[in-house]
Order: C-alpha cells, then structure tokens, then sequence
C-alpha cells in the first residue's frame, strides 16, 4: 500500500473513531435527559391525581375516582396509571400497549429508555387513603431519540467526509516531492536520470531532492560521456571524416548485413559514382578543389536518397562513392541516378575545376543471398561502361535474373504458402554460451527451416526473401512461434530461454501482434521466452518495438535487439529501448581480430551496455581467436559454429 494511501486510511480511522464517540456520547447523554423529562412527566401527574384521588376516595366515590384515573390517563402520554389502597392493594389500574412507530426495533433495543414511575400518597386530611403511581409512556422520547441520532449521525458523517477530503487534498500537498522522488526512482531504475524541478519545503525531504537529483546529474554524465565515446568510436571505425558517409569498413560491413541478414529484400540497387583525374587537379588547384567535388557528391545523394525508406550510402574508396537502395523499380532506379547526376552538377555550378575530371555513374542490381565481390563486380563493370561511354557517362547494367531462385517468384510463394497450409516447418536452435562459464548455456535461438514436398530441409536464407517480397512473413512467424512454443512448453529439463525473432513485418500487422499476446497470455513458461527484433525493424518502426517489449515482459519475459551495432542510431536505440541484450552483427567478428579500432570501439560499447544493464552477445564465433577477442571485451555471451551448429 502506497505511504500516502497508509498515511490516509490512519486518518480515516481516527476521524471515524472521534466521530463514532462524540455519537456515542451524545446518544447517551440524550437518553438520560428524556429518562429524566419522562420521570419528571410521571411525578408531576402522579402529584397532581393524588390531589383530585384524595377528595373522591375520601367520600368513598370509587366510580369517581376512576373517572379522574380515566381523564388523566386517555391522553394518550401514560404506560400505566395505579391506584393501591391503603393495605397496598390495587383499586384502580390503567394501561396502553407500548407501540413504537417510525424507530426500528433494533434501535429501541440498541438505546433502552427506562421510565422510572412517579408516585404520590393519596390522602384525606390526615388520614392516609393510598398510594398512586404513575408511568409515562416512552414512544415519543424513542421518536425524539431516532430523529435526533438521524440528523446527528448526518452531520457527522458530512463532517467526516469534508475531513478526509481536506485530509488527501493536504497529504496531496504535502507529499507531492514524495512523489516526485518516487518518479525519480523509477526513472533511475529504468536508466532514465531527470532532475525533480520542484524542491520541498520541508528540509529532510528538500535534502533527499538535492541528493537525487545531483545522483541522477552525475550517472546521467557519465553515461552520456559513455555514450559520446562509444559513438566517437564507432564514428572513427566506420564514417568517413571527409563526407560523413559511410567509410569502406562500414560498407563493407553494412552490405554483408544486407545480402546475408535478417532484412529481406527482392532485388537491391547499388549506384557507383567514380571521379577521375582528381590527382591532376589536386596537383594543379590543391587538395580543397577536390575535397569539394567529393562533398558535393555526398551532399547531393543525401539529398536525393533522403526520401527512400532504406538506403546505404559509402565513399567506398578515395575518389570512389557506392550507394545502394532496396526494392526500387528499375526504372525507379535509373531516374533516381539521373537525379543524382544533376544535383551534382547544379551543386557544382560553372566551378572550372569541374572540367578537369570526370564524373562517371554506373548502376547495378543485385539480389539477396548473393556474394559481395559479386555486388563489387556488378558495379565495376558498369562503371567501366559508363568511363567508356562518355566523359561523365551513365551507364545502367540490365537486370538479370536471380539465378539462385530457380523456381521463379510464383514458384516460391506456391512453395512457401503449400507448407503454410500443410504445416511443413521444422525448428532448429542454436546455443548461446555464456563466455564466463563456458558449459552454461543461456538461451537457445530458434531458426526456422522449411520443409519442401521431398522433405529436405530448405535454409531461411533462400525462402525468407521470397516471404517478405509476397508478404507472408506474418504467417510464416506465425508457423515459427508456434513451433518455438510447443518446444517451449515441452523442454523437459531444459529450462533455458527459447528466443525468437520477429520480422518487421510482422510487427507491423495488427492480427499477427494480437494473436501474440492471446499466445503469451496463456502460455505458463512465458518467463523462459526471449523475443528478438533486428536492429533494422526497430529502427523502421520504433513504436511497435516498444510493444513488442512491453508485452513479452509483462509476461516476465526477455527482450532482444538482433543485429545490432552498425547503424550510427544503434546507441540511441539502446538507450531508448533498454533490452535485455543485443546480439551483436555477425559480420564484424571477422574484423575484430585484425582492425584495432574495431575491438577498441567494441570495448566502449560493452562498457555503455553494462551501464545500462543490457547483456552484450556476439554472434557468428567460428575461432578460438575471436573468442579471446570477446572475453578481452567483456562480452557476456557467444553464438555460433565454435559453440555449436544449431540442430
């Protein structure tokens, strides 16, 4: 229970308890003044009989005398009126029901009102002719007594009321810091660090603001100095300093992440652009003439490719730049080049430097799956094409089909729709192993295979593009959660983490997230399962990765970032998500070992994740000798062929 609610229930209790007192006293000194009103009734009627008794019972008129008995006693305010004799037996006697009307009976026996007789000697000069006792009737001091606790019990409970409102709307007040504190708390719990705006007033609590908030100030600097290291680094590693584009490392990198990666795409376009002659000009002009050629490159494909969901842009060598889109038209394509072969010049102007080199754009199409020194190929041999064909040629290299995809585009959606329908999936898990404690294993990831109509097992690698091209990963993650599930809840002894990756588009469909929450509702071993978006899908749709985490960790859950650390945004990405873990791209393992930078850069990142509480994984460890990389870097954990192949 929150202080505030402990802190007001106390409250409440103790005006309920006041209240319930001054009730209890009221009632009871108002009952003891009509016990003493209907005793004071009773004596004085009982005076006053004695009085008229005393001259018809000394003439001995008994039928007299119970007519003045009678008089008295019809009003209506009497229980009983009785006369005794002289030799104390009765003469007279007159009594009425009691009937309560409008008081319930619990109440009358709750507050019993005694009515005390009043009495009187009657008598006849000095002769002593009886006695008359006389008592009143109760009903209208109960009224009176019901009515009065009615009203009372009102405005105490009113009064009551007003108190506990008055009572939150101070502790409201009074414990606002409180709350800001606890805000405060939380946000340093979840990496966040603000500062509490409003100071206290009250000094303790004023004291423990200005300790939260220089607490929060110093964590919250260290981890942007952190940050800005980590992000220096990986600027360094792999950004051109000259252009702020991607360098050739990163290039390199980036474009096996495309071809070999969980981002599906049909076909890929890679613009070459190649100025030639730039050490004649430097010679002739400096170097400043040339650097602003390439600037001025860089800055107009910014600008042309700036509205293309997914683009890829390098100066892959010194005077050499490689731009590449994703599932563009080819006509799409070739005017995208054209555009860019005119924003250079309009950017260039009448520069004279200008007609000293050559400004020459080749373009290529590539498919996934395919070898990057096949890409490289590709994207000579047009640039060669387009040196030949004029001085600042363009050349476009039709686009030939994907020799990979045998069956044809229909032929894999007939495939991939006919397993969907029969149920010929198959799941393999890879381990992931702790590096500090090498037989541990931490979490098993899923892979899916499909099964073709010979029951061979067909690699993600060749029907996962043709899924995203048709728009069935939905349906096809549907079929692999499903199986990861039932693996789940079937592990027998192995109580490990099951971790699945979730494709983009499937994050984005509506009917496949909310079929994942029925899942994980009713699935009882939700804790031991991991879900993993690639660092691509969630920087295309942050907001439903956000709702991807938060509902597999309600569930008690583990969320993951995949491929993750090429992106410059994979920094902030982590910081704004705080996952679990991240698994690191696979394809910069193969330059950990001999780039320095690399590994120094990796160091800063594992440092920054530590901060945050976020588990480093590398994947694609085939070496012993990336292995002491990775445990020189800290890194928490490995996946791949060194550890084991997934089955």
């Amino acid at each position: 229970m929150k202080l505030r609610n402990q802190i007001f229930f106390l409250i409440s209790l103790l005006f309920m308890a006041v209240a319930w007192v001054v009730f209890m006293v009221s009632m009871s000194n108002t009952r003891q003044y009509l016990e003493q009103q209907l005793a004071s009734h009773a004596q004085d009627a009982a005076t006053a009989l004695s009085v008229t008794l005393g001259q018809s019972l000394g003439r001995g008129d008994l039928v007299l005398a119970e007519s003045q008995v009678a008089s008295v006693f019809d009003r209506g305010f009497f229980k009983s009126v009785e006369v005794l004799g002289a030799n104390k037996r009765p003469l007279l006697r007159k009594d009425l029901p009691l009937v309560i009307e409008g008081v319930p009976t619990w109440f009358v026996s709750r507050f019993p009102i005694d009515t005390l007789p009043g009495e009187a000697f009657i008598g006849s000069g000095w002769k002593q002719l009886g006695k008359v006792l006389v008592v009143s009737q109760p009903t209208m001091a109960y009224q009176h007594l019901w009515h009065t606790s009615e009203e009372l019990f009102g405005w105490l409970v009113a009064l009551c009321l007003a108190a506990m409102v008055m009572a939150l709307g101070v502790l409201q007040l009074i414990l606002k810091p409180l709350h800001a504190i606890e805000k405060s708390a939380i946000n340093v719990q979840a990496k966040i660090f603000k500062e509490i705006k409003e100071k206290p007033k009250a000094p303790e609590l004023a004291r423990v603001v200005v300790a939260m908030n220089q607490m929060s100030r110093r964590v919250g600097e260290m981890l942007d100095a952190e940050t800005a290291k980590a992000a220096a680094l990986h600027k360094q590693a792999y950004e051109d300093e000259l252009t702020g584009l991607v360098n050739r490392r990163g290039y390199e990198l980036r474009l096996t992440e495309l071809l070999l990666g969980e981002q599906q795409f049909s076909v890929g376009a890679v613009i070459a652009v190649e100025v030639d002659d730039m050490r004649l000009l430097a010679r002739a002009h400096g170097f400043a003439s040339g650097e602003k050629i390439l600037r001025a490159i860089a800055d107009s494909a910014r600008s042309v490719f700036a509205p293309l969901p997914v683009s890829l842009l390098a100066r892959s060598n010194e005077y050499s730049f490689s731009l590449v889109s994703l599932d563009l038209p080819q006509a799409e394509v070739i005017a995208l080049a054209h555009g860019l072969q005119s924003k250079i010049f309009e950017a260039l102007g009448d520069d004279s430097h200008l007609q000293m080199v050559g400004l020459h754009i080749g373009v290529a199409f590539f498919h996934q799956q395919e070898q990057r020194t096949a890409v490289y190929s590709r994207a000579d041999l047009a640039l060669e094409a387009a040196r030949q064909s004029d001085r600042n040629g363009l050349y476009v290299l039709d686009l030939k089909p994907d020799e990979t995809n045998a069956l044809g585009s229909f032929g894999w959606r007939t495939l991939i729709q006919t397993a969907l329908k029969e149920n010929r999936w198959r799941v393999l898990r890879q381990p992931v192993m702790s590096l500090a404690d090498p037989q541990l294993v931490l979490q098993a990831e899923c892979m899916a295979r499909l099964v073709d109509a010979q029951g061979e097992l067909v690699p993600a690698a060749h029907f996962m593009p043709m899924a995203a091209r048709h728009r069935l990963m939905p349906e096809v993650d549907r079929a692999m959660v499903t199986l990861a599930l039932q693996y789940l809840v079937a592990g027998g002894e192995d109580k490990g983490l099951v971790a699945v990756n979730l494709s983009p588009q499937s994050l984005a469909d509506t009917e496949f997230m909310d079929w994942l929450g029925v899942k994980l509702a009713a699935l009882p071993e939700a804790s031991r399962l991991a879900i993993e978006i690639s660092e691509f899908g969630a920087l295309r749709n942050l907001a439903a990765t956000i709702r991807v985490r938060d509902l597999v960790r309600t569930r008690g859950g583990k969320f993951g970032i995949d491929h993750f650390g090429l992106d410059p945004k994979a920094l902030q990405l982590m910081r704004d998500l705080l996952p679990d873990y991240v698994k690191l791209a696979g394809s910069m393992m193969a330059e950990l070992e001999a780039v320095e930078s690399v590994s120094e850069m990796l160091q800063s990142f594992v440092t920054l994740a530590h901060s945050l509480d976020v588990a480093v994984i590398a994947q694609q460890v085939e070496r012993l000798e990336q292995l002491n990389a990775l445990n020189a870097a800290a890194v928490d954990a490995g996946q791949g062929y060194y550890f084991g192949a997934p089955v």
